[in-house]
């Protein structure tokens, strides 16, 4: 087989493939700000707590699609409310949509500090407090 002949059918397998998360984002216009579109996975474990344990197991046909993301932890887990409960979900079982500005990136790195900018790392501690007498 041709290279591009190849690249074809990689990029409609890849499209097919990514077809089900862009029609679930379709349905879920309704909801405004962070969201669950869906079930990932054929379970999700639902937790009582961002570090907390399992509660419940849902099968993917019995998860609500279209929650809203009332919290969001700083592990990533993900507060929505199912049959009036509040409860959180791990981003690895759902497919979900976040809006708005990721909290920034205020960490020492191993080769120096947030004040260093250095080949192409952008944004690179930028709205992290300073030190004093950095520029």
């Amino acid at each position: 087989m041709k290279p591009a002949g190849f690249g074809i059918i990689l990029a409609g397998a890849l499209m097919l493939g990514a077809a089900p998360a862009w029609a679930a984002s379709d349905e879920c216009s309704s909801v405004t700000g962070d969201a669950v579109l869906s079930a990932r996975t054929p379970q999700v474990d639902l937790y009582d707590a961002p570090n907390g344990k399992r509660i419940k197991t849902l099968d993917q046909d019995k998860f609500p699609k279209c929650l809203a993301v009332t919290q969001r932890a700083p592990n990533m887990m993900l507060q929505v409310s199912i049959e009036g409960a509040a409860v959180w979900v791990p981003p690895h079982m759902v497919n979900y949509r976040l809006s708005g500005k990721k909290p920034a990136i205020c960490r020492n790195l191993a080769m120096g500090g947030n004040d260093t900018k250095v080949g192409a790392t952008r944004a690179l501690g930028e709205d992290c407090p300073q030190k004093a007498g950095t520029p």
